[in-house]
């Protein structure tokens, strides 16, 4: 990507200028993106929750990034789905293909190396992907609704304990992005429903990586995922030891989010950007896998019901200001910026 070029978000273009000429990057200061303890959302702590829903508004103001522990998701949770991933990535190219994503009324599947891009000017990222979602059966009217977001998922004949695993830790990261919808509505001083009561049938991916090393990275136009924003809400990630994850910081200098051994971090996505009327910042990001080894992650993208109206958050207004964006819903929203990383 150039350092001119503009990362599209479907209802707006977001300018990415003045980025760090090629391909390096820094290691984060120490806290740069903080660990924050989920632990008060499971206590009756009441103190501990005030003090975790102004840490997340501090990150989310200031960096659109923060780590979690304590969690509640079991590691062998976390175990099994790598498993089932790892051996459904071994697999022939063929065999994968059976399943790949144009198959599907509804954009499950496998992607294969180059068939994704998140940027104009990228030549195709260099990963393997496998998307899953809500189970929705193909008779069911959000079927029909436009986009096709809704649908029943691909699965492969192998591993064959892989939707058993997948729907495992799929529901578990549904939990997971509840008590983050509860903690976000904290931090906003919203009503505790404000999130939870668009969550009935709601538009979540849950997405398994895979990255051939690149030692030697010579084209900022080829690299593991370009650079770009998530459209979503937030992510959660988990991502194995070898990192590669790359943050821009606002004085345009990438920083290397580093895995931590039991946590999984979490990124503001645009359509929460627009909820909140650009208080909290959706930032852009991009994975470059110089490890030498295979790095493989587990991606979670959250994202209310379909119809859900996307408008601005009364509190996030000061006197006197407007909102920044229209309405949307959020499958609308989704539908428009979709489309643009598939080839």
């Amino acid at each position: 990507m150039s350092a001119k070029d503009k990362i599209n978000t479907g209802i707006e273009t977001r300018e990415v200028s003045d980025l760090t000429p090629g391909l390096s990057s820094v290691q984060m200061a120490d806290e740069e993106i903080p660990v924050i303890d989920l632990g008060p959302m499971w206590s009756e702590d009441e103190v501990g929750k005030v003090l975790l829903a102004e840490q997340v508004s501090t990150a989310c103001q200031e960096i659109g990034f923060f780590y979690v522990k304590n969690h509640g998701v079991p590691d062998s949770i976390i175990a099994d789905a790598q498993r089932v991933s790892g051996e459904f990535f071994k697999q022939s190219e063929e065999t994968k293909m059976l399943i790949e994503v144009s198959g599907s009324s509804s954009n499950r599947g496998y992607i294969p190396l180059f068939g994704e891009k998140n940027s104009s000017v990228a030549k195709g990222d260099l990963k393997e992907t496998f998307d899953l979602s809500v189970e929705v059966d193909k008779d069911d009217p959000l079927c029909q609704l436009k986009g096709g977001l809704y649908g029943p998922n691909q699965w492969p004949e192998y591993p064959e304990d892989f939707r058993t695993v997948m729907m495992a830790y799929f529901e578990e990261m549904t939990m997971l992005s509840r008590t983050l919808y509860d903690a976000f509505a904290q931090s906003l001083d919203l009503d505790p429903e404000f999130f939870l009561q668009h969550l009935k049938t709601p538009l979540d991916i849950c997405r398994l990586l895979q990255y051939p090393p690149q030692k030697e990275v010579l084209d900022e136009d080829q690299i593991g995922t370009g650079a770009h924003s998530d459209f979503d809400c937030f992510t959660i990630l988990w991502q194995d030891s070898n990192g590669g994850l790359q943050a821009l910081r606002r004085d345009g200098i990438w920083i290397d989010a580093l895995p931590i051994p039991d946590t999984f971090l979490v990124n503001v996505g645009d359509m929460l950007e627009r909820w909140t009327n650009g208080k909290y910042v959706s930032t852009v990001h991009r994975v470059i896998n110089r490890s030498g080894n295979q790095r493989n992650s587990m991606v979670f993208f959250a994202a209310p019901d379909y119809e859900t109206n996307i408008d601005c958050i009364p509190s996030c207004l000061e006197n006197g200001e407007a909102s920044k964006h229209a309405p949307v819903t959020s499958g609308e929203y989704i539908v428009s910026r979709y489309e643009e990383v598939l080839i």
